[in-house]
């Protein structure tokens, strides 16, 4: 039996339904019961409750062969440091405690880099450098996944473009990052688990590097906006966007330490990227999810 954390989520639900399709049992954890409802159809063994609760958490990964496990992020969290230390910890206790012999943990690109004083060199990057640290510590074989950008993370990026034909952020606009599908991180995932001599790092950067503007015009031209464009904005702009459109003063200053952290290139593969057959395009992201 393997627990997947995070199963409701982008990454986490394709690795509970790339398991069970290949006939494993799994523990769906989440933190509603009525969000894993799918997963429970599906034939996974449904557990809610809240990370930082290391006693659930023990008792999720009793009897474990294997875990997933992740650090959700929640923007509406006035610290993120805070929080995400806390569900890190009681994530690495309750593996120890629960003497889970095999994990994968889901990182980033970047997380490798230290994140410093209130995690201002790499922004939300900076937490996950934390817990590779603290996964470090467990006797267990554990490998890190590192992948690239979400192509996800363009989503909030629709309703701008089809009403404005603008999509602001401070990325350097020749910046090109490694971005990969949800889809394919939870793939990955998956080939990992079930390779008992994975190395400790594996990375998955996806099927090539793009710049925001690329990425931009794509979805542009999907919507049926094909100037769409985009507008790069000075640190402090975007700050000041963030806040305005509701994210904590805190999430605002990580995204954009994240940002700097990529225009400074200290965010970046280091491994040779590898046969990307089968991964999805930026191209073919777009057709399949944009309507």
């Amino acid at each position: 039996m393997i627990t997947v954390l995070g199963a409701t989520g982008n990454v986490g639900s394709q690795v509970v339904r790339d398991l069970l399709a290949d006939g494993v049992a799994v523990r769906a954890v989440a933190r509603t019961a009525g969000r894993l409802a799918a997963a429970t159809t599906a034939g996974a063994e449904p557990w809610a409750g809240d990370l930082t609760d290391t006693g659930f958490l023990l008792r999720a990964f009793d009897g474990a062969a294997a875990a997933f496990v992740l650090q959700p992020l929640d923007l509406s969290e006035p610290d993120h440091a805070d929080h995400q230390r806390r569900v890190g910890e009681s994530v690495v206790a309750a593996l120890h405690g629960a003497g889970v012999g095999r994990v994968v943990a889901l990182s980033s690109l970047g997380a490798e880099v230290p994140g410093g004083p209130g995690l201002a060199a790499t922004g939300f990057l900076g937490a996950l450098h934390e817990q590779e640290r603290r996964l470090a510590e467990l006797d267990a074989r554990v490998t890190l996944l590192r992948p690239g950008m979400f192509l996800e993370s363009f989503l909030p990026a629709l309703g701008p473009i089809r009403e404005d034909g603008v999509h602001h952020d401070s990325i350097d606009p020749d910046v090109a990052l490694p971005v990969v599908a949800t889809r394919d991180v939870g793939r990955a995932a998956v080939t990992v688990l079930r390779d008992p001599s994975a190395p400790r790092v594996v990375e998955v950067p996806g099927a090539a590097d793009r710049t925001v503007p690329e990425v931009v015009a794509e979805l542009g031209r999907a919507l049926g906006v094909p100037d769409a464009r985009y507008r790069r904005l000075g640190d402090p702009e975007m700050t000041a966007l963030l806040e305005q459109v509701g994210l904590p003063a805190d999430a605002a200053r990580l995204q954009v330490a994240m940002n700097r952290a990529f225009n400074e290139g200290r965010v970046r593969a280091h491994q040779v990227r590898g046969d990307t057959a089968g991964l999805l395009t930026l191209e073919e992201w777009v057709k399949e999810t944009v309507t």
